[in-house]
């Protein structure tokens, strides 16, 4: 993305978060918060919510669950907290820090805005630069049709040379809080340029390798040549642009892709004019939530995929993200809510029930109804999202478990949690 691109998403995102952030503060109190009740003392308008409350105060006594539990059950239309427990409560969310970085990228990105990688041409003859623009979903099929319209445009009678750009993000480092043990095999180091599902330490590396081959598979000889940074002026020669915000999304929330996520949370702090650094992308996370309405204190965003252990959200903050996009500006974070986005209970994703999730008692009653983002750490068991209940009123909810009892499986943890979700239902 040059320059002139910032600037002017960063002029379309002021425009757009000015006029809505005043459209919220106009609402029907979208920022202003009751402080949340204990789970046997919320509101409830509903003999549906009430038994919701009831059922719920119950059944987080739950050895599964421990005691180091903070949820909030809020009706989306209304914003009454229907159950809630340690709701403002500051909590490693694991992925569930996704839910907050799909929010940020989809409010100050167009969900069609497309990431392009190019091929330049080199300051010398026989060389090309191969530039990253920071698609999270690149692939190998990617590269190999980059590399095709490349090789059209090459003379194929001398060696060439692939000296590569990426420096649309800065070198690549560790996030914050990330432990040895993450790293890559869970989460890699952030590149302008790399393949999807690359965890390891090289991405870049991987990324040219594939684009040599393929160069070589048209019968050129190419050979890797050097990082550097492309001049503005420096020649186009193809480029592909075959992946959108709303794409990176729906990959991220289905699978919990952590690389996508990590991507994601640098292009935002692109867009907003923020420096793509660990801090920049941090500070611009926590500006954005702000424009849009969401009380961040005690919050702590330190990476865009929840696996930091420096990473802090509360139920509440969770619960408000979610009204907003389902509620508060539908369309513009619909990519969230897509088929294939935030998985669906027993269904898709990281809730399908091929990891046992809502295929069992007393939760596989709640099956195909709950839509909701999954997090795990060691310690860490998250589900938050949406459902209706009995009677057909929308619903968001936050669960949010640290110090998971370790007398127990995580798997027994997490249908623990879904069986609270199920319970909002009225099934169970």
């Amino acid at each position: 993305m040059s320059h002139d691109d910032v600037m002017q998403l960063r002029g379309s995102y002021q425009a757009w978060a000015l006029g809505f952030t005043s459209a919220l503060l106009m609402s029907a109190g979208f920022i202003t918060f009751t402080m949340p009740a204990q789970a046997d003392q919320a509101i409830a308008a509903s003999p549906a919510e009430a038994k919701v409350n009831n059922r719920i105060s119950k059944r987080i006594k739950n050895p599964a669950i421990g005691p180091d539990l903070a949820m909030v059950v809020m009706d989306a239309q209304t914003q009454r907290i229907v159950s809630s427990l340690n709701a403002d409560k500051p909590m490693l969310p694991a992925s569930n820090m996704k839910i907050i970085t799909a929010t940020n990228a989809l409010s100050t990105m167009q969900p069609g805005q497309a990431f392009t990688t190019k091929v330049l041409a080199g300051s010398s003859p026989g060389s090309i630069i191969l530039q990253g623009g920071g698609d999270p979903l690149l692939s190998a099929a990617n590269l190999r049709a980059l590399a095709d319209s490349t090789a059209a445009l090459i003379d194929h009678s001398q060696p060439l040379i692939v000296n590569t750009d990426v420096n649309l993000f800065p070198k690549e480092t560790n996030g914050p809080g990330w432990t040895k043990g993450y790293v890559p095999s869970v989460v890699s180091p952030v590149s302008a340029l790399a393949m999807l599902g690359d965890y390891s330490k090289t991405p870049v590396v991987h990324a040219v390798d594939v684009f040599i081959k393929e160069l070589e598979a048209k019968g050129l000889s190419a050979a890797r040549g050097s990082e550097l940074d492309a001049s503005a002026d420096a020649a186009q020669l193809a480029s592909i642009s075959p992946h959108t915000t709303a794409d990176a999304v729906h990959r991220m929330l289905l699978d919990s892709e952590n690389n996508v996520a990590e991507n994601l949370f640098r292009h935002v702090a692109l867009t907003t004019n923020y420096p793509p650094t660990w801090q920049g992308a941090s500070t611009a996370a926590i500006a954005n939530l702000n424009a849009l309405g969401i009380n961040t204190a005690g919050l702590r965003i330190a990476d865009g995929s929840g696996v930091s252990r420096s990473d802090r959200l509360n139920a509440l903050a969770l619960a408000a993200v979610l009204r907003l996009a389902i509620v508060g500006d539908p369309a513009r974070f619909a990519a969230m809510f897509d088929p294939g986005s935030l998985p669906t209970s027993g269904i898709d994703g990281t809730l399908d029930s091929k990891f046992h999730r809502y295929s069992s008692r007393p939760s596989s009653c709640a099956r195909g109804a709950i839509r909701a983002k999954t997090g795990t750490l060691h310690d860490t068991i998250a589900l938050s999202g949406t459902v209706r209940d009995a009677d057909g009123a929308l619903k968001v909810f936050s669960f949010l478990v640290n110090e998971r009892p370790t007398s127990v499986s995580p798997l027994r943890t997490r249908q623990a949690i879904d069986g609270l979700a199920s319970t909002i239902t009225g099934c169970w």
